[in-house]
């Protein structure tokens, strides 16, 4: 005769921190104060969050700051011929060091010695992510503000930074609030969309992929600042 197998419990949602609570309350934009921001290779890996991120760092809008490490990650991803993208690795690289020639200060170093504190605390491969971030913030003394920019907010829980000036956000919400708190970052999108001419890229065409990249809020307040209604 043949037992019954017990069905495995099913996994609870873990249960939201206070200090989780409390950041999400708490806006990561300021009154007259440019963020400082860590990007998460899952920001620099698609072509139009990635650009936004750079405009607006070039801009003085915002601080954008990456590792060695997010900038390997977003090789590897981009040039992976079974891939999602599958790009030609000489153009990559001719971007990357575009990058690292025009935003010289955003190469965030020896954040590996920080790499032992967040392991059981993120995805083990998501660990130098975070490392990078909290090095950008230990980069002031007593720690500067830093806004960890990701859409993978699960594995880089904000638990996993108590005690620290990180905060974790998914990029919707940092750009949508940085939109209503400065004008100034509509005109800079728009400067960017006419640099965009294979495809040409109108208002409304990177509304829609904003919003397929998960990004609403982003897309309705950067629709406000443009004076655009839904139809």
């Amino acid at each position: 005769m043949t037992g019954t197998k017990k069905s495995a419990p099913a996994k609870r949602p873990k249960a939201r921190t206070a200090a989780s609570a409390a950041a999400a309350a708490t806006p990561l934009v300021m009154p007259g104060v440019r963020p400082v921001v860590f990007l998460d290779a899952n920001i620099l890996i698609p072509e139009y969050l990635r650009s936004i991120f750079l405009e607006l760092s070039e801009a003085g809008l915002l601080q954008a700051n990456w590792s060695e490490g997010v900038l390997v990650e977003t090789r590897r991803n981009l040039i992976d011929p079974e891939g999602r993208f599958g790009l030609d690795a000489v153009r990559v690289d001719r971007m990357l060091k575009l990058m690292r020639s025009h935003f010289p200060q955003a190469l965030v170093l020896g954040s590996e010695s920080l790499v032992p504190q967040f392991v059981g605390r993120t995805d083990p491969k998501d660990e130098h992510v975070a490392a990078g971030a909290l090095k950008r913030s230990k980069a002031v003394y007593g720690g500067e503000p830093v806004v960890l920019v990701t859409s993978n907010v699960t594995d880089l829980p904000q638990a996993a930074f108590a005690g620290t000036k990180v905060r974790v956000a998914r990029p919707g919400r940092l750009l949508a609030e940085l939109v209503n708190a400065e004008p100034a970052v509509a005109a800079a999108i728009d400067r960017m969309l006419k640099r965009f001419r294979k495809p040409k890229t109108t208002r409304e065409d990177l509304l829609n992929i904003m919003v397929k990249a998960d990004c609403i809020e982003f897309a309705e307040a950067l629709a406000t600042a443009w004076g655009l209604r839904p139809e």
